[in-house]
């Protein structure tokens, strides 16, 4: 037998688990029936003269209300034994920069933690299809930024948001991923082991309710949230058509500042990024730069002096020079160092012992993300 407490908790479940009404109606529906039980309850006739929903927001909400009370248990039994909670919008832990938003999520599904208000927070997004130099980028920004206090906030998909992510952890800090799905839901189904250490390192967000689907109609909605999570937005790599340039028009309409890694004209995937440095993006150049540009080094260190400081040999740091973000084989290496294989492929094993280096695929090599010699 449901207590009272739990029968409030169970209504507001359902009502936040509705799909098709957007989250600023939702929050017009809590003021007229504070009670969501009553909303639950209403006959058809009611529903239908609700003056703010359109007729297929009306059908929805009749269809969520013949959903079986024993279907919604479920789904609340499902956020219990994955360590999800579900945040009103009205509970103090709700993040304050999405009160204000237009259409805030009327709740937000969470595994792990939210993003601390006072913390300052930056997302980094971009292309899906990146280059081996836009996701080595990704890693080094997100690694500077969580190295100097920032919240890292991206969307967990391939290429640059699973780089973001993945530079964050590294950098110690925390990184959130807000999903077009259900919190539940790993999607891609190739980031479970990142999807698990956002859990423990941040935390996945979700405004769709367990078990939702990875719909496309789903993405672009999720991106209001990446930005408005944060207080600036850093595209990294994108093509002149691209989800992230919609995440940079949603920071825009919310007042946050947009900065974009400009690239060679001749690659399509800095085509999105180049446009909008035309348009006035702000131009990143270093991490140090972009910091220091938004203010956000106060009482925090700055992240070169929290580099690890590393000694290299001299046929090291010959290699080490010849290296970039952008990928180099051995046929290169040996090329430009006038070294035999032997020693190229000794030198790179110490410089990847070091963490100097990374092989990004069979025999092709960057640099690593953070490094400063001594």
């Amino acid at each position: 037998m449901r207590t009272e407490e739990n029968r409030q908790e169970f209504y507001e479940f359902w009502l936040a688990g509705i799909q098709g009404i957007p989250g600023r109606k939702k929050i017009r529906l809590k003021s007229l029936f504070p009670e969501p039980k009553e909303l639950y309850r209403l006959k058809p006739a009611q529903v239908s003269r609700i003056p703010f929903l359109t007729d297929l927001e009306k059908e929805r909400l009749q269809e969520s209300q013949r959903q079986p009370e024993a279907e919604i248990a479920r789904q609340i039994e499902t956020c219990q034994e994955t360590g999800i909670s579900l945040v009103l919008r009205e509970d103090a832990s709700y993040p304050s920069r999405l009160r204000d938003i237009y259409n805030p999520p009327y709740a937000l599904y969470c595994r792990g933690s939210l993003p601390e208000d006072a913390r300052p927070a930056v997302a980094l997004v971009g292309a899906r299809n990146c280059s081996p130099y836009g996701k080595a980028v990704a890693k080094s920004v997100a690694c500077h930024l969580a190295m100097a206090g920032l919240s890292v906030i991206s969307g967990l998909a391939a290429g640059i948001d699973g780089a973001a992510h993945q530079g964050a952890l590294r950098g110690g800090g925390q990184t959130y991923a807000v999903l077009g799905c259900g919190a539940d839901v790993c999607y891609p189904a190739g980031h479970r082991q990142l999807y698990e250490a956002l859990a423990m390192q941040g935390g996945v967000i979700s405004e769709y309710p367990p078990g939702a689907k990875p719909l496309p109609m789903n993405f672009p909605q999720r991106n209001r949230l990446i930005s408005g999570l944060s207080d600036a937005v850093l595209v990294v790599e994108a093509r002149e058509k691209s989800g992230s340039l919609i995440t940079a028009d949603f920071a825009l309409e919310q007042g946050k500042e947009v900065y974009a890694v400009p690239g060679r004209v001749s690659d399509a995937a800095s085509g999105g990024t180049n446009r909008l440095i035309r348009q006035g993006a702000g131009i990143f150049l270093s991490a140090e730069d972009f910091l220091g540009e938004l203010g956000f080094f106060a009482g925090k260190q700055r992240p070169s002096s929290m580099k690890p400081k590393i000694t290299l040999e001299k046929l090291e740091m010959l290699l080490y020079s010849c290296l970039g973000f952008n990928p180099k084989n051995l046929d290169d290496l040996m090329e430009e160092t006038a070294l035999p294989l032997e020693a190229v492929l000794a030198n790179l094993s110490s410089l990847q012992e070091k963490g100097c280096v990374s092989e990004i695929y069979k025999n092709y090599f960057v640099r690593a993300e953070i490094v400063e010699l001594q």
